[in-house]
């Protein structure tokens, strides 16, 4: 039944697919699960990026993940014995889009970790209270467009200036490059909601070692 969840979350079968998913939870540990939906999900971003999948399928391929998510989640919550760390996330300010920034939450809840979420068009101001106040080990800017690149540098900037505690600042969204991290000021970034949560994984992982 793995690979049929893989295959029906590919094709974009949604009531087929969440009927599999209440099923197999009966068989399979949620974690394995959502494991198969990401494989499902990334099939999907590689069918939109061959041309074959358009803008209104990712749209909808996030939709179902997030029902997917909501009758996961309360048996992913049971299952995390580990909190791995915290995160402080939002959509920077003047962008609305969170279909991403929906993406990774959801994997880093089920991943283990903490995360507050500040929602879409969030101020730099904003995020330097949650910063300061929740003190997370990693704080995730997410944007769509190409004018989110002046919200995420004057965020940095602020965050750099009135926040001394350490703190990894990773940037996703479709236009971010190495080189837009870079003249963010941030640590990490990248486009890719999979590579994404691997990536914060490993930063995790080699601080604590």
């Amino acid at each position: 039944m793995s690979k049929e969840l893989v295959t029906l979350m590919s094709e974009l079968k949604d009531e087929e697919l969440l009927e599999l998913v209440k099923s197999e939870l009966k068989r399979q540990a949620p974690l394995e699960i959502i494991e198969r939906i990401k494989e499902g999900l990334t099939k999907v971003g590689d069918l939109f990026e061959r041309g074959e999948y358009f803008l209104s399928d990712l749209i909808f391929a996030a939709d179902i993940f997030t029902r997917v998510n909501d009758i996961l989640e309360p048996h992913l919550t049971k299952k995390v014995k580990e909190i791995r760390g915290k995160v402080v996330i939002g959509t920077v300010e003047g962008d609305f889009h969170d279909i991403g920034k929906n993406i990774i939450k959801s994997l880093l809840k089920s991943n283990g970790y903490l995360v507050e979420d500040l929602g879409k068009d969030v101020t730099p101001k904003k995020f330097l209270d949650a910063i300061q106040k929740t003190r997370p080990d990693i704080l995730a800017m997410s944007g769509l467009l190409t004018t989110s690149f002046a919200p995420m540098k004057k965020t940095v900037e602020l965050i750099k200036k009135e926040y001394k505690e350490k703190l990894f600042v990773i940037l996703g969204g479709s236009p971010v490059t190495e080189h837009w991290v870079k003249d963010i000021g941030a640590d990490f970034g990248t486009n890719n909601a999979a590579t994404g949560i691997k990536l914060i994984n490993k930063i995790l992982l080699e601080v604590k070692v």
